[in-house]
């Protein structure tokens, strides 16, 4: 049997601003923002190696050195100087290595930055100069007093802008590469289930909303991550069940029922089948 993971919320409330100043070398805090330059991953214990995190407030992370192994809803990612992750919220992260070296350039949005969709890419050296530069304008305009939160609303959302605008440009020259397919509809994929997967477990309704047939969808994510749909369909609701049987404290029954299965019995029963061992063990387990 595997080690049980536990899904933890990962909100600047649950962090002690205090210890993180002292782990990192350069953090500004306000109501609207956090701002981490030059934070060494290795440093802090409020992200381990191993655990599983969803993300609270959204956020920028950008590689300055080292490198990292990390899955992203259900998505693997290996980032190295350069690389640069901006994470909606509700996003699940897991990070499974970390470089002794590793640091980052941080934003943490509290107030007024929303956005929906993830972006993990490698800037070139240009792009990552340019975001580098805004985010130092932030962070002088933040020792400003007095404080200008529109300024700093408005700065803050030109640097979310300006990476939207790089991915959107590197996906259009992918578009021209016919293998990008499969990883398009995969990354699609992949984003439907993490939305829809407590309530929609079969294969015929993500082709639809795909604009694929169910055997044209198990051909292509088989080929794109070597792995079947249902894998994929039951790893996210697993992580959903976790996430429920951990945070609220709920019989079997009531997160069948948030789930959508037709039993409290069904429910345990495949609980048990991708995990080893029953929801109220696991219950138990986290206690």
């Amino acid at each position: 049997m595997g080690e049980v993971k536990t899904i933890n919320p990962f909100s600047m409330d649950n962090i002690d601003i205090n210890e993180l100043s002292e782990q990192m070398e350069r953090i500004m805090m306000t109501d609207d923002v956090v701002v981490v330059l030059n934070g060494h991953l290795q440093h802090t214990r409020f992200l381990e190696e191993g655990k599983i995190y969803q993300i609270i407030e959204p956020r920028l992370v950008l590689a300055m050195q080292g490198q990292a192994d990390i899955c992203i809803n259900l998505q693997d990612y290996h980032l190295e100087k350069g690389s640069f992750m901006l994470l909606p919220s509700d996003t699940i992260i897991e990070p499974k290595a970390v470089s002794d070296d590793a640091r980052v350039v941080a934003i943490v949005f509290r107030e007024g930055i929303n956005f929906t969709d993830e972006a993990v890419l490698n800037a070139s050296p240009a792009e990552c100069d340019r975001l580098l530069r805004m985010i130092y304008l932030t962070w002088d305009i933040l020792q400003l007093k007095p404080y200008r939160r529109k300024t700093v609303q408005n700065l803050l959302q030109s640097i979310v802008s300006d990476v939207q605008y790089i991915k959107e440009i590197a996906e259009e020259s992918e578009k021209h590469d016919q293998s990008t397919r499969t990883q398009d509809v995969f990354m699609k994929f992949k984003r439907l289930v993490h939305k829809h997967c407590m309530s929609e477990r079969s294969i015929p309704f993500y082709a639809s909303h795909l604009h694929v047939t169910p055997h044209y969808l198990s051909a292509i994510i088989k080929k794109a991550s070597g792995q079947s749909v249902m894998y994929w369909i039951n790893r996210a609701t697993i992580q959903e069940a976790k996430l429920l049987l951990k945070t609220n404290n709920a019989m079997g029954y009531e997160i069948a029922d948030q789930l959508h299965f037709p039993s409290a019995s069904a429910f345990s029963k495949f609980f048990k089948r991708e995990t080893g061992m029953t929801p109220k063990a696991y219950q138990e387990d986290m206690k």
